[in-house]
């Protein structure tokens, strides 16, 4: 079988034009994924283009090219490459698929374990705790050599997505990327303030709202809650400040399966998202009974219903998936 590495990395030596996508609403490990190859195909002399259906977060703004990610333009454009990076589907890159008039090749970078290898040419890497940790991978295999502002938006991607490097994805080949990365002259510190320590009040406003609606189930092992519309009205909170909110539930002791319920801006609409703290529990087989999907640990999906009907639909999924666990 032939390294697609070795493949991605020729396409890249040949071709001029590159644009370089990830999916909407993007996470930490989707914006400094995206941005650490952007940075290294401009170092390359390329012509890049980043496009997100959605503003880049808040708290990841001081990231080193984070004014280069714009929405996808009006008319559609042009480019020998096109790179997705951290998408599990093509749909979820959003518009910005129908905004591209021709290319010649499509290369698919993810992590998820339901990527759905639509690419021309697929480096899909179950076993790596982040898509920024594949960035990393392509970019030094290709003989790339870091600077420091690739290095801030790599070790962001790679530790957002392990939880600060706590969670039970993290393993010692991150750290020791991680390491390295910190070598080039990071501020740990800095950029911790800038990630984990700069939320807007109208976040704590709505966690605390969402926190009196917490709910337990299945003998103290599902620990759930909603995000109404009314909630973000009465907060004031923004969509991109949801990250993060299912930990709490997630953190209860005995909890198993965390949910979070999310009513969109369309009506009838609700995103879930799903964390298992078991090793015999997929949270992304429970996801992909709703056509979503994500990891073991971490997963998502969007559903169409009345809340109390989605409520109802998710739970019984999770407590099949626990009932199989024997748990």
């Amino acid at each position: 079988m032939s390294d697609p590495v070795r493949q991605i990395s020729a396409i890249i030596r040949r071709e001029k034009s590159f644009l370089v996508l990830t999916h909407y609403r993007p996470d930490g490990d989707a914006v400094g994924s995206q941005l650490a190859l952007v940075l290294w195909l401009k170092k390359l002399g390329k012509r890049v283009a980043a496009w997100n259906d959605d503003p880049v977060p808040a708290k990841f703004r001081f990231l080193p090219g984070a004014h280069l990610i714009r929405p996808p333009p009006a008319k559609p454009q042009r480019f020998d490459v096109v790179i997705s990076i951290d998408s599990s589907t093509w749909q979820r890159v959003g518009t910005a698929a129908q905004k591209i008039a021709a290319r010649k090749h499509l290369l698919n970078l993810d992590h998820h374990v339901s990527n759905e290898r639509f690419g021309d040419l697929n480096w899909i890497v179950p076993a790596a705790p982040a898509s920024g940790q594949i960035a990393y991978d392509l970019i030094r295999r290709a003989g790339g050599k870091l600077s420091r502002d690739m290095a801030t938006c790599l070790f962001v991607a790679i530790s957002t997505d392990t939880g600060s490097f706590s969670y039970a994805n993290t393993t010692a080949d991150c750290l020791r990327v991680a390491a390295e990365l910190v070598e080039t002259g990071l501020d740990v510190g800095a950029i911790s303030h800038h990630v984990y320590e700069s939320y807007p009040y109208a976040r704590l406003h709505l966690l605390r709202l969402v926190l009196a609606d917490l709910k337990l189930a299945h003998h103290n092992r599902i620990a759930y809650y909603w995000i109404t519309r009314e909630m973000f009205e009465e907060s004031r909170a923004k969509r991109e400040d949801t990250e993060g909110v299912i930990d709490y539930a997630r953190s209860i002791d005995g909890v198993v399966v965390a949910v979070l319920f999310e009513e969109l801006a369309e009506p009838g609409k609700v995103r879930i998202s799903l964390r298992s703290k078991h090793r015999r529990v997929d949270a992304n087989a429970i996801a992909r009974v709703f056509d979503g999907g994500g990891h073991k640990e971490a997963a998502g999906a969007r559903l169409t219903g009345r809340p109390a009907d989605v409520e109802r639909r998710v739970l019984r999924a999770v407590r099949a998936e626990l009932r199989a666990a024997g748990l």
